[in-house]
């Protein structure tokens, strides 16, 4: 009879609750660690004026220049910049960036799921930290000075181990919360002659002059170093040619 009575319950219209221990897509998501890293390699036709626009656009996203370095040879003037951006605004500061091109040559964009490694982390720090909290009370139980030492061994070594840890959690939420974009940007310079660089005819003359000089010093002291061959080859040559005086002395 009370099952009879559960089947004529009218059905309700609301979903019935999830788990207690399952999550919706919607959660799952927001617990993803995810690190992201971007570049942009392109040409402009003003490096000044995209330098200042960069430097004025990333403020409005939060975002600031991790590194800078400028170099500037006969060719081009070009600019290395990392971005560091925090990772709610990655797509829209890459998306931008990308639209002060005057030529577009290279861009990438990399995403890494860090999920586990992260959570991972969080968790062998806090069994640590219940470790540590353990040997505390423990060295304050211990009378003996044997357990007193050994307690203190493992003490220490817990709690290097957690600096160790919380190093490697601290750079990985770093890299999670602000994203990376390396941006490489360069200005083609105009070709102009150097006449500086060429020498007149009496300087080349004087070059050359010089030059023979040094190479017939440098001959001078391969001789040097190769005087015992050369003593033994005249003396070869002496001696040869004595005895073939004598030689002809007896055929005769």
């Amino acid at each position: 009879m009370e099952f009879e009575d559960v089947l004529d319950i009218p059905p309700t219209e609301q979903p019935a609750p999830p788990p207690p221990n399952q999550q919706t897509n919607e959660e799952q998501e927001r617990t993803k660690k995810i690190i992201k890293t971007g570049g942009i390699d392109f040409q402009t036709d003003n490096i000044d004026e995209a330098y200042n626009k960069i430097r004025k656009l990333l403020p409005k996203y939060d975002a600031y220049i991790e590194n800078e370095n400028q170099s500037k040879t006969t060719q081009r003037i070009s600019f290395n910049l990392t971005i560091r951006a925090p990772s709610v605004v990655y797509d829209t500061l890459y998306s931008h960036l990308s639209t002060l091109a005057y030529r577009l040559d290279n861009r990438y964009s990399n995403v890494e799921d860090v999920t586990m490694r992260y959570y991972d982390l969080t968790t062998r720090i806090t069994n640590k930290k219940a470790l540590e909290s353990r040997y505390v009370e423990l060295l304050k139980q211990a009378s003996e000075i044997k357990d007193i030492l050994d307690i203190e061994r493992n003490l220490n070594q817990v709690r290097t181990e957690i600096e160790q840890l919380q190093g490697q959690f601290n750079y990985l939420s770093k890299q999670v919360n602000f994203s990376t974009i390396n941006l490489s940007f360069y200005e083609l310079l105009p070709y102009v002659y150097d006449g500086s660089q060429r020498k007149g005819f009496g300087a080349r003359l004087l070059s050359s002059l010089n030059n023979g000089w040094q190479g017939f010093l440098s001959f001078l002291v391969g001789l040097t170093a190769i005087w015992p061959f050369i003593l033994l080859t005249v003396v070869g040559i002496y001696m040869f040619r004595k005895l073939r005086k004598g030689w002809k002395k007896k055929s005769v």
